[in-house]
């Protein structure tokens, strides 16, 4: 339901929002609208998906500071990607109009899917609140802390495959980027 509700507010504000609020759409023309789309999808995710899982959280009497401290600090993650991602969009090659199949300009969209988006889906699946499997041992505290709750579970590993796949494709967008300069 999360990622379904998140897409949906990328939708409307890629559609609807980014055109009638000033700001938005400063930030929709500097990210490009692919970009911005995949931006609006990342922190719509971030924030739905937390919120959603916190309910039944709470229901189970578990504490919501370290899984709310962690969506602070993907916020923060999202805001450094968008930061990079703007100074990117405009010396990245745009895309064609033909379709190509190896199209350089792709690279800008395939990066910023692959080191935000697995990320948000892995908060939309409730990747903030892990479940405890076994018992603790009394010796073996649970993680606590946002930090502890990041690299204990989903998040650690979508994210880390993202990068694994993104940073390729970064060098090969910085490669597009230098020729087109030079060209």
């Amino acid at each position: 339901m999360a990622v379904v509700a998140a897409v949906a507010a990328a939708v409307w504000l890629s559609d609807q929002a980014a055109y009638s609020v000033e700001w938005l759409d400063r930030a929709q023309r500097g990210l490009r609208d692919d970009g911005f789309g995949i931006v609006s999808c990342y922190a719509a995710g971030i924030v739905l998906g937390t919120t959603l899982h916190s309910i039944p959280a709470l229901r189970h009497g578990r504490v919501l500071a370290a899984a709310w401290g962690a969506a602070g600090l993907l916020t923060a993650y999202g805001a450094v990607v968008t930061g990079v991602a703007w100074l990117l969009a405009e010396v990245a090659p745009a895309l064609s109009a033909g379709g190509r199949r190896h199209d350089p300009g792709a690279l800008y969209t395939t990066w910023l899917v692959c080191v935000l988006l697995p990320v948000a889906g892995a908060v939309c699946a409730g990747g903030l609140f892990p479940r405890r499997r076994t018992p603790q041992p009394a010796d073996r505290p649970a993680p606590n802390g946002p930090v502890a709750v990041l690299k204990s579970g989903a998040v650690l590993v979508s994210g880390s495959i993202g990068w694994a796949i993104g940073g390729i494709v970064l060098i090969l967008l910085l490669i597009a980027i230098v020729i087109k300069l030079l060209a």
